[in-house]
């Protein structure tokens, strides 16, 4: 009695292999596809009140980008910011609110400043240098619409 494999089990053996390479090769390559494409919105943010303060409209901007949220997060940017936020809503694969601390306000009687801590995640080929992954701490700057509705906008960002 011999314990070689008979001729028919190598070559099963060997049609297989190239299956099992396209399947790894096709789920490996949609894998980086779906990370590369721009997230599509996963729920609506409501836009806070006129009256909201300086901490609600930041907490609402960031839960807008980490949705994907792109109209509400532009609703809440001021026309100066508004790159940074189109640039963020599709860029950032997830992004986790951890604090948020309202900061002393800043040269403009009109203005504030919030720190707000998040972990960040990017998609695939398409990180923010001045934004690590994982956790960080970031100043937003916000002014007064004026107009009509006279609410918080985000004017500006940056570390520190």
């Amino acid at each position: 009695m011999s314990t070689a494999p008979d001729r028919g089990t190598a070559r099963r053996r060997r049609r297989i292999w190239p299956w099992v390479t396209l399947t790894i090769a096709v789920v490996v390559a949609l894998t980086g596809v779906m990370q590369m494409v721009p997230r599509w919105q996963t729920a609506d943010v409501p836009l806070p009140s006129a009256d909201a303060t300086p901490e609600d409209v930041v907490r609402a901007y960031l839960q807008a980008i980490d949705v994907h949220d792109c109209d509400t997060a532009q609703d809440l940017t001021a026309p100066a910011f508004a790159s940074t936020t189109e640039t963020m809503c599709h860029d950032a694969a997830s992004l986790e609110i951890t604090d948020l601390t309202p900061l002393p306000a800043f040269s403009s009687p009109l203005g504030a400043a919030v720190s707000a801590g998040f972990d960040v995640d990017w998609r695939l080929l398409t990180d923010d240098r001045s934004i690590p992954e994982g956790g960080f701490t970031w100043t937003y700057y916000l002014t007064r619409a004026g107009g009509t509705h006279d609410r918080w906008l985000i004017d500006d960002a940056g570390n520190g």
